[in-house]
């Protein structure tokens, strides 16, 4: 995951301003929340009441691995080659709508089949209700991973080779042309040619004989 996805869902997430590193409940998800949003930790185990963090780096630290649990399932899920924003916008849209919905998501076929059909952004925009009601960060955070994903990159997601059983996508170098050989010159058949070929004029190197 890019900087750039990793400080969108920073940014989305956010921290409570009341006691920021503490876990709090979640009303929509209805679950104990830490940090950026996490409700589980590395390990797997659950957040719980009463759970603290250490630091705000700390928070951020959750986030980052986090996410790579979240990025490595929507290299599951695509199968047409995706750019890294892409990718970021995806694992976003998993991050806070769950690895399942995107799996069931019209959003996700539309992907596979093209990933820049123009109606992906329309797909995103749906997925903006919690408990039957349109909020306005949850719209807000649609179209921001909407514009993510549309803004042009060239860089390919790469993996750690033996980390992971996804086969990343990854862009093939362009194979730099060979140089044309140059052509050899044709040897003179004869001795004025071979003289001609020196820049030397045979009449006035050989003498004529009557």
């Amino acid at each position: 995951m890019t900087e750039i996805g990793l400080k969108l869902i920073a940014e989305f997430e956010g921290l409570p301003k009341k006691n920021p590193l503490s876990a709090y409940w979640d009303k929509y998800g209805k679950v104990w929340t830490i940090g950026y949003g996490a409700t589980h930790y590395l390990d797997g185990s659950p957040v719980k009441q009463g759970d603290k963090l250490k630091s705000k780096e700390e928070a951020l630290e959750l986030l980052r691995e986090m996410t790579k649990q979240y990025e490595e399932n929507v290299y599951k899920l695509v199968t047409h080659p995706i750019n890294m924003y892409q990718a970021d916008a995806l694992t976003s849209f998993a991050y806070n709508c769950g690895v399942g919905n995107l799996k069931k998501s019209t959003l996700l076929k539309k992907v596979n089949k093209n990933d820049m059909d123009p109606t992906i952004r329309d797909e995103f925009a749906k997925w903006n209700k919690s408990g039957g009601q349109v909020l306005a960060g949850l719209t807000r955070r649609r179209k921001a991973e909407a514009d993510l994903y549309f803004t042009p990159c060239n860089i390919m997601p790469e993996g750690d080779e033996g980390e992971s059983d996804v086969t990343p996508f990854v862009d093939k170098p362009t194979p730099k042309p060979e140089p044309e050989p140059e052509p050899k010159p044709k040897k003179p058949k004869t001795l004025t040619g071979y003289l001609q070929s020196e820049g030397l004029k045979p009449d006035n190197i050989i003498s004529k004989t009557t």
